[in-house]
């Protein structure tokens, strides 16, 4: 399954400027690393791509029992996003590999998801 999700990277600006938004959507981790970026406002509007791709990768939507805190997005030594859940995610995403992509360009901000099914354990 795949999820992808686009935003103008201008309305996660004027977004984030409401500190309930931020904190809602956001996990403080995030927040410390958008915030550590020459362009913030670039770095939250991947994030929030990545959040929703995920949901739309599982058929759902944010109130599914999955918050958007309950998806973080992190960044390995390379660079390179992955995700990590907690919460309502951790059920919903257990059965898949996950995996990530994040770009932007101009004033778009763009993510993919793919969740691929881990397969029978047996």
């Amino acid at each position: 399954m795949i999820g992808i999700d686009t935003v103008r990277i201008s309305r996660i600006k004027k977004a984030i400027e409401n500190a309930a938004f931020k904190d809602r959507v956001f996990t403080a981790a995030e927040q410390s690393y958008c915030n550590g970026k020459a362009n913030c406002s670039q770095s939250y509007a991947g994030i929030f791509c990545a959040k929703e791709a995920a949901v739309k990768a599982l058929g759902i939507g944010f109130g599914s029992g999955v918050m958007p805190s309950d998806i973080e997005v992190v960044h390995g030594d390379s660079g390179a996003p992955a995700l990590n859940f907690c919460g309502g995610a951790v059920e919903k995403f257990k059965p898949y590999f996950v995996s990530v992509s994040i770009s932007h360009d101009g004033d778009y901000a763009v993510a993919v998801v793919e969740l691929l099914p881990k397969g029978d354990s047996k």
